[in-house]
């Protein structure tokens, strides 16, 4: 029987039904005002492990997964400031309902496309307003929560338990409040059960208490207790909901019920990108569609899930990715060509310690990792392939990759089918010459040609393997080897970081070679993670000029890092990093090589910032000494890189990241030159104007603090010479 780590007990224990052979669980849905990225698909498949370990082993499983649907938009949009794509699809007329469906059509197709289990009922929380309105009810009638304001709390001091699923005590409990406190409350730690409709708001529900809309956390206990009971086997999610969203769930329903609410509290740890937590300001926050867009199998995702255990936390990169889609490949070729043998007889004795072993695993804790590794020890042993086969279809009742689809034959176009039969005969009589001209025709036309010892097999090119070929790409600027030790071979280096926006790149480096006069330039341009036909644009343009140098990367790489590529691949005496918004028009070249040529400069560009306190920068320098420079246009000299390093890489989005490689400079001794004669003009910046406000003020604050973290002792830096420290000190120039 299945054994699971029990946030609640916090040991491993095996799931004991109340019920004899029927589990119940209940699973945290999605929110459909957004969509599910891969953190939160991640905590799903673990559910689905879940459930599929139960059903092998013999037993029901109800399960339960909610919608919280836009009962609470309206309100989340004015605490937050709103959402920009939430905002216009309001101002275009459509309902919070429309949005809702729309979000929940992409999540259940996200599941599917994952192989997950569909629930057995899949509750709306504005569908159950009366189940919450009950509950409430009940707790104040058991003395456990209060009206004030017209709103209700639950008065958590009332409640002994409260913090044991957490064990979050005393102030600790503060880290899990929502928002500011609210002076409604008796303690701060209270939460809202029921709160009173502010002015204007459009989803709202009579009660008894008038018109109000249900806490964050009600809905849950709710539609937990009315499809699987008062009392209910396990209930999983994300660690980010043990506080406070589980524990309220606890504190409320036990409250309410006068018993336990649930034995079995099963959470998933977090996932990060590149050794960062996901933020939608830093770009790294990736939902499957966007994982399909760059060629990837979806089924690789829940590949590489297997690769962690579900309570550790799992450091996503497209390399893992690669790998996780390679090894899929790999198996599911191993099973084409299993399915073509004759069967056996029966199954050899031999397969009963790999079935023993593989359960062992899984039933341990969810070991998908094991079992994983086991699996593959298996394929590779003296098994007979047949047994194989049998075994790893038992395996995929768990692991869900759905290898039972795998088709015996591929369909292939006919002349395809042709010339690998031409291919065996020229094999045959030994001319392999034009055997592996044969080959080579079928891979160019998008097929692998597999030869075993007895035939050769041909499948179509995954979409990963077909956009591998058409261009390579990195995942980090470590895969780049620098090349800054190299002697100088150009005049100027042009470095491009594109995000998307063909257009606006096209218009920036056609102006590039427009205005480069007699210079020798080299141009390169990072293709970082665009998935709107940039990268195609990119290898058209690049095609008929062998000057210009295109690097893809596979995802966004961040800004810092997608210019430290350009940096490392620089071979220009003089460096020009542009920005897609802008435009040469007239000569660029010349002034910038003249007033590099004095080596005390290290940045010269048109658009100069300055400070007299490093808190506020102000473009007001139009010539001479600034503090910093802007980034729609920064040139120096190749040399000074080795001197000043390579770019801070936990900057991903711009932000403040060009005044924070100004004061590399700085610290070494340069200085940074502003002229705003400069032939350069800017368009709108639409990698900033596609933000909402939320988003900006994020990756602002985020960027500005590690900029003032590492220089915010370092006035002496300002061009101003009475600056005495941060806010302090005055400008003049």
């Amino acid at each position: 029987m299945l054994r699971v780590y029990n946030t609640l007990t916090k040991m491993v224990e095996e799931v004991q039904p109340l019920e004899s052979g029927i589990v119940r669980m209940y699973t945290c849905g999605p929110t459909v005002y957004r969509d599910a990225h891969i953190g939160n698909l991640r905590t799903y498949i673990m559910a689905d492990w879940i459930k599929r370990v139960l059903l092998a082993d013999g037993c029901d499983v109800f399960h339960v997964k909610n919608i919280t649907d836009v009962g609470h938009m309206r309100q989340e949009l004015v605490e937050t400031g709103g959402d920009k794509i939430i905002l216009a699809a309001l101002q275009e007329g459509k309902t919070v309902q429309d949005i809702a469906k729309f979000y929940s059509d992409s999540f259940h197709r996200d599941e599917e496309r994952l192989n997950i289990l569909p629930a057995e009922v899949f509750p709306w929380a504005t569908e159950h307003i009366p189940e919450m309105i009950a509950i409430v009810e009940k707790l104040l009638a058991n003395g456990n929560a209060y009206i004030n304001g017209g709103n209700i709390y639950f008065d958590v001091a009332g409640f002994k338990d409260y913090g044991k699923l957490s064990r979050n005590t005393g102030a600790d409990l503060l880290e899990g409040v929502r928002a500011e406190v609210d002076p409604l409350k008796k303690d701060p730690r209270d939460f809202t059960l029921w709160k009173a409709a502010e002015p204007g708001r459009d989803l709202k529900w009579d009660s008894p208490w008038g018109e109000g809309f249900p806490g964050w956390h009600i809905e849950c206990s709710a539609m937990a207790s009315k499809y699987l009971g008062e009392v209910f086997d396990i209930h999983t999610g994300g660690v980010d909901n043990i506080f406070p969203h589980h524990e309220d769930e606890i504190a409320q329903s036990e409250a309410a019920f006068g018993k336990q609410h649930v034995r079995y509290w099963v959470h998933a740890q977090h996932l990060l990108v590149d050794g960062a937590k996901m933020a939608k300001s830093s770009g790294n926050v990736f939902l499957l569609d966007e994982l399909i867009n760059r060629g990837f199998d979806p089924i690789s995702f829940r590949y590489l899930c297997m690769t962690v255990r579900y309570r550790h936390r799992m450091n996503f990169t497209f390399n893992s990715l690669k790998a996780a889609e390679s090894a899929l490949t790999n198996l599911r070729s191993r099973i084409w060509v299993w399915k073509n043998l004759p069967p056996l007889d029966t199954a050899p004795p031999e397969s009963e310690p790999w079935k023993k072993k593989f359960w062992d695993a899984v039933e341990g804790d969810l070991d998908l990792p094991g079992a994983l590794a086991l699996t593959w020890d298996m394929v590779r042993s003296d098994l007979p392939d047949q047994a194989k086969l049998a075994l790893v279809l038992e395996f995929d009742r768990v692991f869900g990759l759905g290898l039972d689809q795998v088709p015996a034959d591929y369909p292939v176009p006919e002349p395809v089918s042709a010339a690998v039969q031409r291919r065996k005969t020229f094999r045959d009589q030994a001319d392999y010459s034009s055997a592996d001209a044969l080959r080579a025709d079928v891979t160019a036309g998008g097929f692998l040609v597999e030869d075993t010892t007895q035939f050769s097999r041909i499948r179509p090119k995954t979409q990963l393997e077909q956009r591998e070929e058409l261009w390579p790409s990195v995942s980090s600027s470590r895969e780049v080897e620098s090349l800054l030790d190299r002697p100088a071979e150009y005049d100027f280096t042009f470095i491009l970081n594109a995000y998307s926006y063909p257009e606006d790149i096209q218009r920036c480096v056609t102006s590039m070679l427009k205005y480069r006069g007699s210079y020798s330039c080299q141009i390169i341009v990072i293709d970082n993670g665009s998935t709107d036909g940039t990268g195609e644009w990119l290898e058209e343009f690049q095609a008929n000029h062998p000057e210009m140098q295109v690097i893809h990367c596979d995802h966004n790489v961040g800004d810092a890092a997608g210019k430290n590529i350009g940096l490392k691949l620089s071979l220009g005496k003089n460096l020009i990093i542009m920005d897609g918004s802008t435009e040469i028009v007239d000569d660029l070249l010349s002034p910038i090589g003249a007033q590099l040529a004095d080596e005390s400069v290290g940045i010269l560009g048109p658009y100069g910032l300055t400070t007299n306190d490093l808190q506020h920068f102000h473009e007001e320098v139009e010539s001479g000494e600034a503090d910093a420079m802007q980034a729609y246009c920064m040139a120096m000299r190749r040399e000074t890189i080795n001197t000043v390093g390579l770019m801070r890489e936990c900057f991903r989005f711009y932000r403040n990241l060009d005044i924070d490689y100004c004061f590399q400079f700085k610290d070494k001794g340069y200085r940074v030159m502003a002229d705003s004669t400069l032939p350069v003009v800017r368009h709108e910046h639409r990698q900033w104007t596609d933000l909402d406000d939320n988003q900006r003020d994020e990756l602002s604050r985020k960027n500005f603090g590690r900029f003032l973290k590492r220089w915010g002792n370092r006035p002496d830096l300002l061009i101003a010479p009475d600056a005495q420290g941060v806010g302090s000190g005055f400008f003049h120039h």
